[in-house]
């Protein structure tokens, strides 16, 4: 006996084939009131791609994307509820911070974009179905719930669960769980089955937060977007402190190894196409990806903000802890660690005296010099030391070299007429040499550095040391080095900034103000003990304030006269590499040139150094 079957009831028993989220993302329409274009672009936002690439995928359970404002968070999760209801429908819970925020989040994110696409629309049995507290479709129900509630994050089970902006959630809902692991726990009827997936994006705020905790929990896989140089092939991840640049008055994002342009008159999609996901510190996938798996990218790649605007946003906050940390924040989308530091640029500017950069103070009895190495040159500062702890700051620029094709004679050439050589002067025109000068050798064509600058008199070389060493200062004698705890002096610095006797010059650069308020002290848990301590972190760049640290470690530096610190405060200590002899004005009575010429005995002479 034979069945006839017709075609439509044939094509019932088969499963239709499952689309690609990425297919599906084409037929969505979003309103264009709230979006900057119609229909998804990810040739606009690539960084998309692969986020989008891995719904319903189900062997990875847990998505996430960290990532500032205004960057296309919201459509990878509105390409996720697309997905759901047209190819896999079931209860999707959708949580947001707070009840208010759920509510419009429904409303602008989910609800519009289903009645602007007829894909999704036909799903609406009846637009009273559509209200702010919910969705009903002919396939599914979309739960809304909120951080705070646990009525809102009920029993019911669910097949996938969207998580919106987790910095805003709260570690704990009352004595109960977090907002993540409720929502997870409704999923794993769905998990068991290898049917469930759950979504987070954020913003990142501030370390050991819900959002930060994800991060640590084992076996999760963060996932940076590496941007690639179009001129060398430099494979890096754009940093702002590193590859923004404002070169002759215009904003620039350069390539840290070559300085080639990247462009964003392209809403940087030049720049785009050419970026890629990879694991912070390597440049490879692994074979199968884990569970868990967080993308992470900041502004510098976002279409929707220029290089112009975000260093703009920067000098608007830079100068205003809590915009600053805004900007910190929703713009270079990292974590903010909990800042106990008490420098600040508006603090550093009441230092400043009447006289300008470069002039030495009459009381002056020491100069020391800091150098700071990077690859396209060196950060040296000039500091003027006094009794009683007075000291001021004579001098801060930046000697442009490129170290890494320098060679040892262009350095040394460099550092001879720049700093070695180099004379300043008081009010009352008495010439002043550097009596010590200390330079970083951490990292920069090292061997080179050493080799022009071995025959230099009163010049020192430092290195940071281990937190293993227990002693401030040690000496190497096979590499003549002295190790250096810098974060002694990171604290000296921070502590006598704040005091009357640290002076600077009333045209200090901004650049100086602004490195040396970039190193900041904050409070860190440590994840297993529980235990909070204090360390320094970078918040930006530090090059001047590193040199600056290093003109204070000379005072430290063993001579044949003594260590500094200790001399300055003795009677009659004067340390200056000129003859005085020839400081002082020529006086006509011959009395008071025999006189000039005793105290000319007086005179110190560093003599050779203790290796």
């Amino acid at each position: 006996m034979k069945l006839k079957i017709s075609k439509e009831e044939l094509n019932i028993l088969y499963l239709p084939q499952r689309l690609s989220a990425l297919e599906v993302a084409n037929m969505i329409r979003l309103p264009l009131r709230s979006n900057f274009q119609e229909k998804i672009d990810f040739d606009l936002t690539p960084y998309l791609r692969m986020p989008t690439s891995l719904i319903g995928k189900n062997h990875v359970k847990v998505m996430g994307i960290i990532a500032p404002t205004q960057s296309g968070k919201t459509v990878w999760l509105q390409i996720v509820v697309a997905d759901s209801i047209e190819q896999d429908p079931g209860t999707l819970f959708y949580v947001n911070p707070d009840e208010k925020l759920s509510k419009r989040g429904m409303k602008e994110k989910v609800i519009d974009m289903i009645l602007h696409t007829p894909e999704l629309k036909k799903h609406v049995r009846s637009i009273r179905n559509v209200s702010k507290a919910g969705i009903v479709l002919d396939n599914m129900t979309i739960y809304p719930a909120w951080a705070g509630s646990l009525a809102s994050i009920s029993s019911t089970p669910g097949k996938r669960a969207i998580l919106d902006e987790v910095r805003l959630m709260k570690l704990t809902i009352g004595k109960e769980s977090n907002a993540i692991k409720l929502t997870q726990d409704r999923l794993t009827t769905y998990y068991d089955l290898g049917l469930a997936q759950l979504y987070m994006v954020s913003t990142p705020s501030v370390e050991g937060d819900l959002l930060h905790q994800q991060l640590k929990v084992p076996g999760t896989l963060v996932l940076c977007w590496h941007s690639k140089c179009c001129n060398c092939g430099k494979v890096e991840i754009l940093d702002f402190f590193r590859n923004i640049k404002v070169i002759d008055s215009v904003v620039r994002c350069v390539c840290s190894d070559c300085g080639n342009y990247y462009q964003d008159n392209d809403q940087k999609r030049k720049m785009n196409s050419l970026g890629f996901y990879a694991p912070r510190g390597s440049l490879e996938l692994p074979l199968i990806l884990p569970e868990r798996v967080f993308f992470w990218y900041d502004s510098l790649v976002s279409p929707f903000r220029t290089f112009k605007a975000i260093h703009k946003e920067y000098i608007s906050t830079k100068d205003r802890l809590h915009d600053y940390k805004n900007f910190w924040q929703c713009w270079l989308a990292k974590f903010w660690e909990d800042d106990i530091s008490k420098t600040s640029v508006d603090n550093l500017h009441q230092k400043c005296v009447q006289d300008r950069i470069g002039t030495i103070p009459n009381w002056c009895l020491l100069l020391t010099c800091g150098i700071d190495t990077q690859d396209d040159g060196f950060f040296v500062v000039v500091r003027a030391w006094g009794n009683d702890k007075l000291t001021r700051l004579v001098d801060a620029f930046f000697i442009e070299c490129k170290i890494k094709i320098a060679d040892s004679e262009e350095i040394k050439k460099i550092l001879k007429r720049e700093v070695i050589n180099k004379i300043y002067l008081t009010e009352l025109n008495v010439k002043w040499k550097i009596g010590l000068t200390a330079i970083d050798t951490g990292g920069h064509r090292t061997k080179e550095i050493y080799k022009a600058t071995v025959d230099f008199e009163r010049f020192i070389w430092i290195k940071g040391a281990h937190e293993s060493q227990k002693i401030t200062i040690t000496y190497s004698s096979e590499y003549r080095l002295y190790l250096v705890r810098t974060v002694e002096y990171l604290d000296e610095t921070e502590d006598k900034s704040e005091q009357p006797y640290w002076e600077l010059p009333k045209n200090i650069p901004e650049d100086y103000l602004n490195q040396f308020v970039n190193y900041r002290k904050i409070k860190k848990q440590n994840n297993i003990t529980g235990e909070d301590r204090v360390i320094w972190v970078k918040k930006g760049q530090v090059d001047y304030r590193m040199a600056d640290i290093h003109s204070v470690i000379c005072l430290d530096i063993p001579t044949d006269i003594g260590k500094f610190r200790y001399e300055l405060n003795q009677p009659n200590f004067i340390y200056n590499p000129l003859k005085r002899f020839e400081e002082i004005k020529i006086q006509e009575d011959h009395e008071k040139v025999i006189h000039s010429e005793e105290d000319n005995e007086n005179n110190y002479d560093i003599g050779s150094f203790k290796w």
